[in-house]
């Protein structure tokens, strides 16, 4: 009996979030600085932050097991604090001596809107044990189910992890990894054409970087979506999804979702494994109004951290919320593939993921700002 139980547990969906990490400092202002403009702050906060630390909270709060791979620096080790105290695993971090930890210095609009500087510091810090994907991946816990990259950390380092998770995969190993990229800050156009991708599961990326992402990987990209077209428009959204559903580069991507703000999200998703890239289903969901709008920042990342926690199997069922626990083993792998089961399938992860981005809008920050899985139910309730 003990045996089966640890290989049931062993075996259950298990994330691995390979990004950055960083201390935000967030200033409040009456209005984004334009250039040359010189605004006095009326508050300063120091906060836990980065896309990786904050989706990997988004999806321990969201009630799936998640290991966070990352790096810090000795002289700011406290973020890591935030993230163990919310679920997440932290012993995959290394706190380093010579770097500092990242930091990402926000401006906060009197609006809600915000703007972003990055310093890169321990995240791009290439001599850590944790850029190696063979030694991340074999002192996991678990066996890795989903493996989730963006681009705060030197893109040679998610490009080795993206490819190990895909030759893990091709050898047959079971379970299957599934690799969740948003490509945030964008790379170079060249970075863009030289990428893996056919290592991409499921890609999540707003309007303005799949316009990026499209112009880059496809000559005739400003042809499908005219330059006439209002920015965040139904008809402009729609067609910078569709086109990137037609890139030869994205056959391999089950899942290409376009993250539309307050305006909600638009996708091409193959609902069934054996559908071609011409088969791909259109979803578009409205974006459920917040209560009060106090703070984008981190919202995206909210959303991509649910999103994910819903594709490996929680939240979207009684007995798929018990998945994270080792049991039912069997339908949290099949609920936790790349392919999507149904229509309805796709439309309650999708609901679950925007429903969760808005309530993260109505708290200041970003971690601290990310709901739990209780407060998403019961707005959706």
């Amino acid at each position: 009996m003990a045996s089966s139980s640890s290989s049931s547990s062993n075996s259950a969906p298990f994330c691995l979030v390979k990004s950055s990490i960083n201390v935000d400092e967030t200033f409040d202002v009456p209005h984004i600085v334009a250039p040359g403009e010189t605004l006095s702050s009326t508050g300063l906060t120091s906060r836990p932050g980065g896309k990786g630390a904050n989706v990997s909270a988004a999806i321990a709060l969201a009630g799936a097991p998640v290991r966070f791979s990352g790096a810090v620096g000795s002289d700011a080790p406290w973020p890591l604090d935030e993230l163990a105290c919310r679920g997440v695993d932290i012993d995959g971090v290394e706190t380093l001596k010579d770097q500092p930890t990242g930091r990402a210095f926000i401006q906060i609009a009197a609006d809600g809107e915000n703007s972003i500087v990055l310093l890169k510091g321990a995240n791009y810090a290439t001599s850590s044990s944790t850029s190696d994907p063979e030694t991340v991946f074999s002192s996991a816990p678990r066996l890795i189910t989903h493996l989730v990259v963006h681009n705060e950390i030197p893109l040679a380092v998610t490009t080795a992890f993206l490819e190990y998770a895909q030759r893990t995969r091709s050898g047959g190993q079971a379970p299957r990894i599934t690799s969740i990229f948003n490509p945030s800050p964008m790379p170079t156009p060249d970075e863009l054409r030289s990428f893996p991708w056919s290592a991409i599961d499921v890609l999540i990326v707003n309007e303005g970087e799949g316009s990026e992402l499209l112009n880059a990987l496809d000559a005739r990209g400003a042809d499908a979506v005219p330059s006439d077209l209002v920015q965040g428009s139904d008809e402009r959204s729609r067609r910078v999804v569709d086109a990137l559903a037609d890139l030869e580069a994205l056959k391999h991507t089950a899942w290409i979702v376009l993250t539309r703000g307050s305006r909600g999200v638009m996708a091409r998703i193959q609902v069934a494994p054996a559908a071609s890239p011409a088969q791909r289903t259109f979803f578009s969901l409205p974006s459920p109004k917040p209560r009060q709008v106090r703070d984008t920042t981190g919202a995206g990342d909210t959303f991509a951290g649910n999103l994910v926690a819903a594709l490996m199997g929680v939240n979207l069922s009684e007995s798929a919320a018990r998945n994270a626990d080792g049991d039912d083993v069997e339908s949290a792998t099949q609920q936790a593939s790349a392919a999507a089961k149904s229509d309805d399938h796709v439309n309650r992860v999708l609901t679950w993921a925007c429903m969760a981005a808005s309530v993260a809008c109505e708290t200041v920050g970003a971690m601290r700002s990310i709901p739990k899985a209780e407060d998403v139910k019961a707005r959706l309730a």
